[in-house]
């Protein structure tokens, strides 16, 4: 491993699975499973409220338990196992492997099968052209957008906001067929892979910029409403240090794997963090928004540097490797170990169980009528965090 080292814990905490605990440069082995998450005891006066694990407003099945004396809610347990998927990766090829691993989240492909491509190589030691390496930007760029807009989208329906929510829903859209045109699907399916991307760049440009245009004038149009605002400021405060993606950055922390990981290079590209401070739904509202934005200029610088290109992966056949990219949620980590091409061994850590943690702790003190909008604020995917690689 090229950029990573197993040993002692140094820098921020990413996250643990399969016996390993994540940091920006090092790997610690932890045996110690992690433990289920457990409501308080209800006092006099307070009941259950079972919320899930399939119910109206969700998008994804989750068990979620409230415990509350009718509207304050005073705990909190979620259960993102209710419907655990286990997926055979083990003793397959990286090609045949590489079609489990961009299907566990659909949604954000481009994040797991770079992130996994990128640990592929490093225990290959494969060099990938820089042309790729900014191609693979752009990719991840576009993802971060359409998944923005969908958060944003989703926060507007508790509201009722059905004109927002559509015009969400139609950039969405305009990004999705984008990234058909350029990839040959909307979900970046079979476009990454071992040394490579596959990849169109040709109206990327245009299209990312009209986009971000049109967001613009919709976000601006959008922080005018107060009723909106009201259900968004202060909702779900939370403010620590193990925060990840954009619930790190909405309470100032400056946590992001375009910073702090080698897989992908942004100093290039002029990045640096959107921060803000509020620490709420709506400070996680301001930083996906304005990553919009921010996402469509990073296009703009990578897509003068990128080629789509596929390196040769050369003759090793054994080895280990890591990659770590910043998915629209925060850190995705891959580690792989092949022996004679095949993976012997592979570690996923995605950001959905941090931000489920962090979820469980700012919502308690909050009312019943906060709840998805705070949900949704930090874009959770149980497809992430009810899985398991075997």
């Amino acid at each position: 491993m090229r950029y990573y080292k197993f040993g002692n814990p140094a820098g921020r905490f990413i996250g643990s699975s399969g016996g390993i605990d994540v940091y920006p440069a090092s790997i610690v082995r932890n045996p110690v499973e992690g433990q289920k998450s457990q409501i308080a005891a209800a006092q006099p006066g307070e009941f259950y409220f079972g919320y899930g694990p399939s119910t109206g407003g969700m998008i994804e099945s989750v068990g979620i338990d409230f415990l509350t004396p009718g509207e304050f809610i005073t705990d909190v347990s979620v259960n993102p196992k209710y419907k655990m998927r286990m997926i055979n990766v083990r003793e397959k090829s990286i090609g045949d492997a590489m079609l489990s691993i961009e299907r566990i989240n659909a949604f954000h492909c481009a994040s797991h099968s770079i992130a996994f491509a990128s640990a592929i190589e490093d225990a290959l030691e494969v060099n990938i052209p820089e042309g790729v390496m900014y191609a693979r930007i752009v990719a991840l760029e576009l993802e971060r957008i359409r998944s923005n807009l969908l958060v944003i989208e989703r926060m507007c329906q508790p509201a009722g906001f059905g004109v927002p929510g559509n015009q969400l829903a139609l950039l969405r859209e305009e990004i999705s067929r984008l990234i058909s045109a350029a990839t040959g699907h909307r979900y970046f399916l079979g476009s990454v892979s071992a040394g490579g991307i596959s990849i169109n760049l040709s109206r990327i440009s245009k299209v990312t910029q009209n986009i971000a245009s049109q967001f613009r004038n919709l976000y601006d149009n959008l922080l005018e409403s107060k009723i909106f605002m009201n259900r968004l400021i202060n909702n779900g405060k939370i403010s620590t240090e193990s925060l990840l993606g954009p619930a790190a950055r909405a309470s100032g922390h400056a946590n992001d794997a375009r910073l702090d990981s080698q897989t992908l290079d942004y100093s290039g590209l002029g990045f640096s963090p959107i921060l803000r401070t509020g620490s709420d739904s709506f400070a996680r509202m301001q930083v996906r928004s304005e990553e919009i934005i921010q996402s469509a200029d990073i296009i703009e610088k990578a897509l003068e540097l990128a080629s789509s290109s596929i390196a040769s992966l050369g003759n090793h056949v054994d080895g280990e490797g890591a990659g770590r990219i910043e998915s629209p949620q925060g850190d995705v980590f891959y580690y792989v170990r092949l022996e004679n091409s095949m993976l012997a061994d592979v570690v996923m850590v995605s950001p959905s169980l941090s931000n489920i943690d962090a979820f469980v702790r700012s919502m308690k003190g909050n009312i019943f009528t906060d709840f998805h909008f705070n949900w949704e604020s930090f874009g959770i995917w149980i497809s992430e965090a009810g899985v398991e690689l075997e």
